[in-house]
């Protein structure tokens, strides 16, 4: 197999993401995500010169939707169901300290 994306940088991307993983399970992801790159690769060989590219998978014309202005939910009533308001704002956890970047 060879090897698209290191286990060192998987372990990094899943710490970045916040992701916690066995050793066991970090090596099947790790083959998991190098086989499926592996097989997009393979998929890269194909000779498709003749092929003509397709910007959907229906023949038939894309359905079109009206873009007109609907009633909304009030925001006492959305605010409603949040779990976390202050002062009629959305609180949400913190996803990315400081220094986590580099």
């Amino acid at each position: 197999m060879k090897e698209v994306i290191s286990l060192t940088e998987l372990k990094k991307v899943a710490r970045l993401s916040k992701l916690e993983f066995s050793e066991e399970e970090l090596q099947d992801f790790f083959q998991d995500i190098n086989n499926i790159v592996a097989h997009f690769e393979k998929l890269n060989e194909l000779d498709l010169q003749d092929v003509s590219p397709t910007s959907h998978l229906s023949w038939s014309e894309p359905p079109f939707f009206s873009d007109e202005p609907q009633e909304g939910e009030g925001g006492e009533e959305v605010l409603k169901r949040a779990p976390w308001v202050v002062n009629g704002y959305f609180v949400v956890p913190r996803i990315v300290d400081k220094g986590e970047g580099k």
